[in-house]
């Protein structure tokens, strides 16, 4: 491991653009041949009214965070992961290849647009992400050790 960061709130507006609070670190991996950084939240299912407690606010969090602190960083190098008091759960980011730049072979403008793109061009800030809910599986125990160094 090369970064355990703090615990730190992020407030966001929710669906119906009310405020909510989400309390999230980040770290940072060492997973050679490069790094990969990690988006630890804490979810609190009877957190009240303002806390992050459902799934679907996941991507406007994430989203805000990437936005935030992670801008430009690629987004196969980062993974999320949330906490409950039962478990913690990791997931993947995904997008939407609909949001990529395109352009039409020249020369040729009938034929479809082309995307021509690879895993490291899709960085955080570059388009929209968001949190893959049928990605969910169990953090790797290396991991999991790693989450539990320090509390909040």
């Amino acid at each position: 491991m090369a970064y355990l960061g703090q615990f730190r709130d992020i407030v966001y507006a929710n669906e119906k653009r009310e405020p909510r609070v989400a309390t999230y670190r980040l770290l940072l991996l060492e997973e050679p041949p490069t790094a990969a950084v990690v988006i630890h939240l804490h979810r609190e299912h009877r957190a009240g009214s303002v806390r992050l407690t459902r799934e679907r606010e996941l991507d406007i969090v994430v989203g805000r965070i990437v936005g935030q602190h992670l801008r430009g960083i690629r987004v196969d190098r980062t993974r999320i992961v949330v906490e409950t008091a039962r478990r913690f759960t990791e997931y993947s980011l995904d997008f939407n290849a609909a949001d990529l730049p395109t352009s039409r072979p020249s020369g040729e403008p009938w034929k479809p647009p082309v995307v021509d793109v690879e895993s490291r061009d899709i960085v955080g800030g570059s388009l929209p992400i968001y949190v893959d809910l049928a990605s969910a599986r169990p953090v790797d125990a290396w991991l999991l050790k790693v989450l539990k160094r320090r509390s909040r």
